[in-house]
C-alpha cells in the first residue's frame, strides 16, 4: 500500500512538473458548409514564430496539438483552389472553431490534379498526417555566389562549399544546384503613394522580370495597401501578367503584414529555393503584424527577400541615414523603413535596393530576376541542442573552386529554432 501511495506521488510529480500543453482544434468548411479535406492548418506563436501543423480530415476536422498553455497564436488555413485565411491573435486552447474557406476566382470547377494547374504541396492521406513537429528536422540556405567581377559563379558542386552553424562545421546532406527551379512571390505596394507614374513602372519592371526569370519558376502575385490581396496564386507567369495590368492605387500601407503573409504563402509552393520580391514606396503604417514578429518568421523560413525601396526626395533624406529609428522616440511607428527593407534582405541572404524616384526599375527587377536563375541551396541537419527556441548562425565559405579573387557569398544569416514549449 505505501509503495502503492508512493508510486502515485512520483506519477503526480511528474505530470505537475511536465509543461502544460494545448491544442488547437475545429473545422474548416467551405461556403456551402461542406466539409474540405486535406487543409493546411499552421498555427504560428506570435511571440517566437514557431509553426506546429495538421492536415483536416474527411470530415475536415483537425487538431493542432502541441501547442504551449495559454500562449497566442496566428492561424494560417490554406488549401489549393481556395482563398487563403489568417486568424491572429487565436488562444492555445480553443476549440469548435470554425473557419469557412472561398473559392478563388475561375477554380470552381478547375479539376485539383489537372497537369496546368498550380500545385500545392504533394497530397497527403489524412489518415497519414499527423501534427508536424515544431523542432527543425532540416535547415536550408539559398546562397549567391558572385565573382570579383560581381558576375555569378556557375557550375559549383557541394564538394565547393563548407557549411558552419554557431562557428562549427556541419555536414551537406542537401544540395541543389543553381538551375533548380524556384517559387518566387512578386509583393507590390498599391497604396494611394503609388498612384500614377510609379505603379505604371513597377508593372513594367515587373513584366520584365517576369520575361528574364527561369521558365521553370512557378510565381505568386501579391498586392498590399492597408490590406493584403493574394492577386494570382503559384502557377505560371501567364496568369501573372494580365493581373499586374489590373494593380490599382488605393490606401495605406500594411508591409509587415504583408510580408508575413508572403512567407506563410510560400508554405504550399512547390519548390525548395523560394524568394519573395517586394517593391514599396513608403513606410509601414497600418500593419497589425510586429517588426520583431516578422524578424523572427523571416528567422524561421528559408526564404530570401529582395527589397526594393523607392522613395521620393525628401523621403530619402529623411530616411538615407540608415539609422534603425529616423527620428525620436525610438518606438515601432518610428522604425526607419530603409533600415528595416535592407535588414529583412540581409537576415534572409537577399538583397536591398533604394533607387531614386523616377529611376527606372527595370534594370533592379532584371539584376534579381539573373540571381535567381543562378543561386544554390544548401540544406544540413542542425547540431545545437533543443530547448528554448534561440537563433543559431549559419556560414557559408567557398572552398577549391580556382576562382581568381575572393568570392562574394551572400546567405541568410542563421535559424530560429522552435525548441520545445
Amino acid at each position: 500500500m505505501t509503495r502503492a501511495v508512493l508510486f502515485l506521488g512520483i506519477l503526480l510529480g511528474a505530470a505537475m512538473a511536465a509543461p502544460q500543453q494545448a491544442s488547437l482544434r475545429g473545422r474548416i468548411r467551405d461556403a456551402e458548409g461542406k466539409p474540405i479535406a486535406g487543409a493546411r492548418v499552421g498555427a504560428i506563436d506570435q511571440e517566437t514564430a514557431a509553426l506546429r501543423e495538421a492536415l483536416t480530415d474527411s470530415d475536415g476536422r483537425f487538431d493542432v496539438a502541441g501547442l504551449g498553455s495559454g500562449r497566442r497564436y496566428r492561424l494560417v488555413v490554406s488549401k489549393f483552389g481556395y482563398e487563403s485565411v489568417a486568424r491572429p491573435d487565436v488562444s492555445a486552447g480553443a476549440s469548435d472553431l470554425d473557419i469557412a474557406l472561398t473559392r478563388r476566382p475561375g477554380a470552381a470547377h478547375a479539376p485539383e490534379n489537372a497537369k496546368s494547374a498550380p500545385r500545392a504541396v504533394e497530397p497527403v492521406p489524412a489518415s497519414q498526417a499527423p501534427t508536424f513537429k515544431v523542432a527543425v528536422d532540416l535547415v536550408l540556405t539559398t546562397v549567391s555566389v558572385r565573382d570579383a567581377a560581381g558576375n555569378p559563379v556557375p557550375n559549383l558542386t557541394a564538394a565547393n562549399f563548407a557549411l558552419f552553424e554557431d562557428g562549427k562545421p556541419v555536414p551537406i546532406v542537401h544540395f541543389q544546384e543553381e538551375s533548380s527551379p524556384a517559387s518566387i512571390v512578386l509583393l507590390i505596394d498599391t497604396s494611394s503613394s503609388m498612384e500614377g507614374t510609379p505603379l505604371q513602372e513597377a508593372r513594367r519592371a515587373a513584366q520584365e522580370f517576369l520575361g528574364q526569370t527561369a521558365a521553370a519558376n512557378e510565381i505568386a502575385l501579391l498586392a498590399f495597401n492597408e490590406r493584403v490581396t493574394t492577386v494570382a496564386p503559384f502557377g505560371e507567369r501567364t496568369a501573372v501578367r494580365p493581373a499586374l495590368d489590373g494593380l490599382r492605387a488605393s490606401g495605406g500601407t500594411a508591409l509587415y503584414d504583408a510580408l508575413a503573409r508572403a512567407i506563410e504563402g510560400t508554405r504550399a509552393a512547390r519548390h525548395r529555393r523560394r524568394a519573395i520580391v517586394v517593391l514599396t514606396d513608403g513606410k509601414d503604417e497600418d500593419s497589425s503584424t510586429r517588426y520583431a514578429a516578422l524578424e523572427r518568421l523571416i528567422q524561421s523560413s528559408d526564404v530570401v527577400v529582395f527589397s526594393i525601396g523607392e522613395y521620393v526626395e525628401s523621403d530619402r533624406k529623411l530616411f538615407a541615414t540608415g539609422s534603425k529609428f529616423y527620428k525620436e522616440p525610438q518606438v515601432e511607428a518610428n522604425l526607419n523603413p530603409v533600415w528595416v527593407l535592407r535588414s529583412v534582405a540581409q537576415v534572409s541572404g537577399g538583397e536591398a535596393f533604394f533607387p531614386r524616384s523616377g529611376e527606372p526599375l527595370m534594370p533592379l527587377f532584371s539584376r534579381i530576376a539573373r540571381e535567381l536563375n543562378h543561386q544554390y541551396v544548401l540544406g544540413f541537419t542542425p547540431q545545437a541542442p533543443s530547448g528554448t527556441p534561440s537563433f543559431h548562425t549559419i556560414e557559408v565559405r567557398i572552398q577549391g573552386s580556382g576562382l581568381p579573387g575572393t568570392p562574394v557569398i551572400r546567405s541568410r544569416k542563421g535559424y530560429r529554432s522552435s525548441g520545445s514549449e
